[in-house]
């Protein structure tokens, strides 16, 4: 299990409390009093189903964010996009996607591009945009 606050509440926590791989790569994000807002879990370099059409080949660069939630406390204050603009400053060399779980409208925001499934029914895919940073916060 991942080395985060138990004493946090997150609308999610079965994501955080499931039996993980051998190597996960985890984010926790603190704020000014060192309380954690949010978490984030890496799959490096993470996979692109060829299924969705049209989506850009992001080579050996591409990571993916696997699951990114923000803390119940701390929704609602931009603290989501902070933390995605954040990674990308930190990984300037990658490029960054996520299937989007229920938040089209928060990867949307951050300028991400979408891709549907052909087939309906799937999960959006959401890809930084070619020339990075694109956050308005």
């Amino acid at each position: 299990m991942p080395p985060f606050a138990e004493n946090v509440i997150y609308e999610h926590p079965h994501w955080w409390n499931r039996q993980f791989g051998e190597d996960p790569w985890f984010v926790q994000v603190l704020d000014q009093t060192w309380s954690e807002v949010a978490r984030v879990e890496f799959d490096d370099p993470g996979g692109i189903n060829p299924e969705y059409a049209k989506v850009p080949d992001l080579g050996a660069e591409r990571l993916e964010i696997q699951f990114l939630e923000v803390a119940t406390a701390a929704r609602g204050h931009g603290v989501g996009g902070q933390v995605v603009r954040s990674l990308m400053e930190r990984h300037p060399d990658r490029r960054l996607f996520a299937y989007s779980e229920g938040a089209d409208r928060f990867w949307a925001s951050v300028g991400w591009e979408p891709f549907e499934h052909p087939g309906g029914g799937y999960r959006t895919l959401f890809v930084q945009s070619p020339d990075g940073l694109r956050i308005m916060l």
